[in-house]
């Protein structure tokens, strides 16, 4: 690469690094519930070995109502060590496998393509991409299982170029780490590797041997997984998410509602979490290139095709399975598949219409700033509930005064209250271990049952409780009440 090219890399790598890390344990203004029990059961495996349920060396953490893959728990040990059990720490291995898929993404595209021009192009939409950026700056494992397919992705292109051995075998143990990161990996990824062993299969029969000795090896690697999802109730909780027990209609309906324009640019999901207020999860102003590219790669029929193409049908299937469609998080392995098509119609159209580049600069600038204003200031105040902020101040208000009462009665109305007490509370986990239960230890209860006039109580506006008087209280950002500290008159 000459210099001038390395400057454009960095330069993008830089933008990047800075949208994923800047205030990245302030924005979202709070840690949901799956970041912070993901960050203390890093901290409790760094410390005993164990999850929060005392399992050693786990290959699923138990958590909740559901079963989340154990490996974001497994990488985030060492920000935990380095930086201590915060924000920052449990979000920097997503932001730090964030900035890394945009890297990645450029070598692929260049692998696959030979076009360095597309590779920086697809590159620096997705270091600016709001569905990348959303969930590259949260502890959802789904951003690191989409770090692990890009990877595994790349070493195939490699493979089917090359006809390298060694990159066909870190390809499959990329994807089995994909895996053993998040649930619609394991949907996916078999669905995306038939589909180009299909396309190419002359290259893999060419290669049986080392095809048959791979895939074994894929096996042994994913048996404790299999062997932990028969023997725990992961299964049966997953189950219980697929959409109508696999209506052939609703699951094609599903499917389908993964290409609706509301949800790519207007609205994302719905869920608050997955998207800025008032943003969809693509921007407005890629939409023409988006189906000016889906129009010259219909006719031009380039012979990278078929690998992205395959990797864009099969990104949706998993979400496709589950009740709540579409789905932010579980169709993130649409990308980069949207940045490629996008750019290879971006180029193509400023070739033709040059006059428009001042108009598409000025436009594409526009939506990027308003994104990044509904981002870092909008999200911190209408998402705030949905962050669930102010579990955080209120724990630190209740520790302060904790040892003024023989008993604290929290409610749950946001439910799981004892996972923001674990971790801002830092409860050592041996002692957790030995006797915390969830519906209270020590001298808390996460209930508002019981009536003591001499006990502590944490209400939410919603939770009516008879004589009770507020001396203190934790506000959302916009300055409505999240929490109320009191006792009983």
């Amino acid at each position: 690469m000459s210099l001038k090219n390395i400057i454009i890399l960095l330069v993008i790598v830089a933008l990047a690094a800075i949208l994923r890390f800047y205030q990245l344990g302030q924005v979202p203004p709070g840690l949901d519930w799956d970041e912070a029990s993901l960050g203390w059961n890093a901290y409790s495996i760094l410390k005993t070995g164990s999850d929060e349920y005392g399992k050693p060396w786990p290959v699923s953490l138990q958590s909740f109502s559901d079963y989340k893959p154990a490996l974001y728990a497994y990488v985030t040990i060492p920000s935990v060590a380095v930086f201590g059990l915060n924000e920052f720490a449990v979000r920097f291995p997503s932001a730090l496998a964030g900035l890394l898929t945009v890297i990645l993404t450029f070598f692929l595209v260049k692998e696959l393509t030979n076009d360095k021009l597309l590779g920086y192009w697809v590159t620096g939409l997705l270091a600016i991409s709001p569905w990348h950026l959303q969930f590259s700056r949260v502890a959802f494992e789904a951003n690191l299982a989409l770090f692990f397919f890009v990877l595994g992705a790349f070493f195939l292109s490699r493979f089917l170029h090359r006809r390298s051995r060694v990159a066909l075998m870190v390809s499959l143990l990329a994807f089995v780490l994909a895996i053993y990161s998040y649930h619609s990996p394991r949907v996916v990824i078999p669905v995306f590797l038939a589909g180009i062993a299909l396309y190419y299969r002359r290259i893999f029969l060419s290669h049986w041997r080392l095809v048959l000795v791979s895939g074994l090896l894929v096996l042994v690697f994913l048996y404790p997984l299999a062997r932990n999802t028969l023997h725990t109730g992961a299964l049966s909780a997953r189950y219980q998410t697929v959409a109508a027990r696999l209506d052939p209609q609703v699951l094609a309906a599903n499917y389908l509602r993964h290409f609706s324009l509301n949800f790519l640019f207007i609205t994302g999901d719905g869920q608050n979490r997955h998207h800025a207020p008032d943003m969809g999860l693509l921007y407005l102003w890629e939409l023409p290139f988006l189906l000016a590219g889906g129009y010259f790669l219909a006719v031009r029929r380039p012979n990278w095709l078929p690998f992205f193409g395959v990797w864009f049908l099969a990104a949706p299937v998993a979400a496709a399975l589950a009740n709540d469609a579409p789905h932010a998080v579980r169709s993130l392995l649409f990308l980069p598949t949207f940045q490629i098509v996008t750019a290879y119609g971006l180029i193509k159209t400023l070739k033709t219409l040059k006059i428009l580049k001042l108009l598409i600069v000025f436009f594409a600038l526009g939506n990027i700033f308003y994104f990044l204003h509904q981002y870092f200031i909008h999200l911190s105040v209408e998402a705030a509930p949905a962050w669930q902020f102010g579990y955080k101040q209120m724990v630190k208000k209740v520790l302060a005064i904790e040892n003024q009462y023989n008993r604290i009665y929290v409610t749950n109305a946001y439910d799981q209250p004892y996972i923001y007490f674990l971790f801002y509370g830092r409860i050592d986990p041996v002692i957790k271990n030995s006797g915390f239960f969830y519906s209270g230890f020590d001298k808390y209860e996460f209930s508002l049952a019981k009536v003591d006039p001499r006990g502590l109580y944490v209400v939410s506006p919603e939770d009516r409780v008879p004589g009770f008087s507020a001396f203190d209280q934790v506000n959302f950002p916009d300055g409505t009440t999240a929490f109320q500290l009191g006792t009983i008159k």
